[in-house]
């Protein structure tokens, strides 16, 4: 009987071993682990940010062809107090009156940039400035809010799959 009591216990002591031994080989890979997470999110957030940043210059440089060309092909536009917008053609047309207006045209700005844990989708939201110059000179200065929803594409790249926004701060 005395020797069971100590049995028990060592093999308890026995099965646990191993595993207390792991846990730190464990931890550090798991640290290891969410340090890539963290780099590959940054980065993400990194190549948005530019994306988002290269497609206002678009705008405002009223390039219509180049502010089309970051929206996927499934992408749908949300436009203030107008329907639904799809396919490619279509974000051409939503566009083009825009860009076509005089004066400064369009820009915008991020705010915030949320990359999610899956790594293949992100939503923007910021500030926007679209200023235009009527036949007598006089300019109008509209701003507004937006939010964007990126996609990562196949190829890594980020497209747009819902952009919308409306006026007021």
């Amino acid at each position: 009987m005395p020797r069971t009591r100590f049995i028990l216990p060592a093999a308890l002591f026995a099965m646990l071993l191993p595993n207390s031994c792991d846990q730190p080989a464990k931890r550090e890979g798991q640290a290891a682990n969410q340090q890539e997470i963290q780099q590959v999110r940054a980065a993400d957030e990194a190549a948005i940010r530019a994306a988002s940043a290269a497609w206002s210059q678009s705008a405002t440089a009223k390039d219509l062809d180049k502010a089309v060309s970051f929206y996927a092909d499934d992408a749908v536009i949300l436009p203030d107090k107008a329907p639904a917008v799809r396919g490619q053609e279509n974000f051409r047309k939503n566009w083009a009156p825009l860009l076509a207006l005089p004066g400064p045209g369009l820009s915008w700005k991020t705010g915030s940039l949320e990359v999610a844990r899956s790594g293949d989708i992100a939503y923007e939201t910021g500030a926007y400035d679209f200023i235009t110059t009527d036949k007598k000179g006089k300019s109008t200065d509209t701003k507004g809010k937006y939010v964007v929803v990126w996609k990562k594409q196949s190829d890594g790249s980020w497209k747009v799959v819902v952009d919308t926004d409306n006026t007021g701060q």
